[in-house]
């Protein structure tokens, strides 16, 4: 089993192999530049994007205020400012601020970024300094040696968070000459996985701090985290015995452990689902709606766009399963939430009606690719975006962290976006645990033996269990492409050391819907959706 990094604070981006002697920094040094301490006032400081900013005296690093960021819908809104003149192209300078979420227990990475326009009279982003912390610590962003760009024209450096709409306070920005070294909260609360303490030392203070929370329980989010060195998801004697045993010389780094096992699902499954049309009310508008938002994006095959449906409700602060779902041929983003196939009033509508829990569900496009690479896309551009951005279950966007979320994720299409599905089980099984291929097979291989056996290859390869993929799938008898999908779930029936066929997936792992007399069209489709997506993610 591979052992786990130790420390869990996100790494400062700095540049230092050039720095210049160290500059002892003070209020009154020349090496200052510029200085806010919001004691008095905004000192300039603006709202970006949708958040306020207003002067406060509530919560402060130091001094008799600070300022508080509020109002934000997205992860870039945050707290911005011109700097002028004094910054010059290609020069380096020292950059600090300290930043603070009181929302307590939750974990925060923040950047400060640098907003300007480069030479290709294109807007460019480029983060300075990077910081993690539980909410409730004051953690600083700094940076002693960042080169402003050679072609940098109206610049604005401001601080967002890396996902979520979270309130915050900044205190104290500071920016000096090159090399200074500004006082400021450093890591904060340190989450740093052992340290309980939160001294920056792994020692026996905390082995007793570990046993009196594991007894009497912790104090606050960032213990428990902390205490978690195993990184099981929970905090308990097992964790004492390996704290005890780091802090003794025994072993130089805490092994990652097993998850615990969640609790079987009480979700009612039937065995052999048979096709229902959701009621025709469900095709308008419910009466508590989610929002379908476009998001542009730069991805490996240039800028593309993407539809985000978020649950009535969305909440940046929980965590929320995810279901990635591509159009046909001919098709693009916006299909699926089009008014001809409306599923985003038949999600409202299961929403409302307890038939779903409350999901993201996003509708990307492969027409800057094909259907069968574009897991290249998903991989490396749709997920990393969109999980950036968006509450998902995902802790980061780090291959780890898409890995250990898994089975909170579901890709599914229709037509050539069923065939993108096949290609993504085939070549993205380390990032995806639930599967939706509607109405359209493997182009893999000349039979459907052949495609059966690409995908138990990977399978092979993934090293998983039947426990770790489920797969759903569907199509109408009259259905152009029931003569190709069909042969195929045929083929993968009989392996049974892949597969259990039923719909109940608390007993097995793949089923076939066909809906009897129905064709390749979204007006059927959709309804495939509407039956399938409620037994996804209550397994693993």
């Amino acid at each position: 089993m591979k052992k786990r990094i130790i420390s869990a604070v996100t790494a400062v981006a700095m540049s230092l192999a050039a720095v210049p002697s160290v500059i002892p920094f003070s209020n009154v040094s020349a090496a200052e530049i510029m200085r806010d301490t919001f004691d008095s006032g905004t000192n300039e400081w603006t709202g970006r994007g949708s958040a306020k900013v207003t002067a406060s005296s509530d919560s402060r690093y130091e001094g008799t205020g600070a300022l508080f960021v509020s109002g934000r819908e997205d992860s870039w809104n945050g707290a911005t400012k011109e700097l002028g003149s004094e910054f010059s192209q290609g020069n380096a300078y020292s950059f600090s601020v300290n930043v603070m979420c009181p929302t307590a227990d939750k974990r925060n990475l923040f950047h400060l970024t640098l907003q300007y326009n480069g030479s290709d009279g294109e807007a460019h982003y480029d983060k300075i300094a990077s910081g993690e912390c539980f909410g409730g610590d004051w953690i600083q962003l700094y940076n002693t040696s960042y080169t402003i760009p050679s072609d940098a024209t109206d610049m604005y450096i401001y601080v967002e968070t890396e996902k979520g709409t979270s309130d915050f306070y900044i205190d104290d920005f500071t920016a000096a000459d090159e090399g200074t070294v500004i006082d400021g909260s450093g890591d904060g609360g340190k989450i740093t996985v052992g340290d309980i303490s939160g001294d920056g030392i792994i020692s026996s203070f905390d082995v007793i701090a570990a046993r009196k929370g594991v007894i009497n329980g912790f104090a606050e989010g960032r213990e428990t985290f902390c205490a978690d060195v195993d990184g099981n998801g929970e905090a308990n004697v097992a964790d004492l015995v390996l704290l005890s045993e780091y802090v003794l010389g025994k072993i130089s780094e805490f092994p990652q452990a097993e998850p615990i096992a969640p609790p079987k699902s009480d979700f009612n499954y039937e065995s052999a689902l048979k096709y229902h049309a959701a009621p025709d009310y469900y095709l308008n508008p419910a009466g508590t709606q989610g929002k379908v938002i476009t998001e542009n994006y730069n991805g490996i095959n240039g800028g593309n766009k993407l539809k985000v449906y978020l649950p009535a409700g969305y909440d940046e602060s929980k965590k929320y399963n995810i279901f990635y779902l591509m159009h046909g041929g001919g098709e693009n983003e916006n299909t699926i939430f089009s008014d001809d196939v409306k599923l985003n009033n038949i999600l409202d509508h299961m929403i409302e009606n307890g038939e779903l829990e409350p999901m993201i569900v996003v509708t990307p496009t492969f027409n800057a690719c094909t259907a069968q690479t574009f897991y290249n896309e998903f991989r490396q551009s749709v997920v990393p975006f969109v999980e950036g951005k968006y509450s998902t279950y995902a802790e980061d966007t780090s291959a780890e962290g898409i890995r250990a979320s898994r089975m909170h994720r579901a890709y599914g299409g229709f037509s050539m976006g069923g065939v993108s599905t096949w290609a993504v089980m085939q070549n993205c099984l380390d990032m995806v645990g639930y599967f939706m291929p509607l109405s359209g097979d493997h182009w893999s291989g000349n039979s459907a033996q052949d495609k059966a056996n690409s995908i138990a290859g990977a399978i092979d390869k993934s090293g998983l269990s039947q426990r770790e993929y489920f797969i759903f799938a569907a199509t109408g008898t009259d259905d152009i492409a029931h003569q190709n999908i069909s042969p195929q779930i045929a083929a993968m029936k009989p392996m049974t050391d892949y597969y259990t066929y039923t719909s109940d997936f608390s007993q097995g792992n793949l089923y076939f819907l066909e809906a009897p007399g129905l064709t390749h069209w979204w007006g059927y489709v959709r309804h495939y959706v509407y039956d399938g997506l409620p037994y996804f993610f209550h397994e693993g």
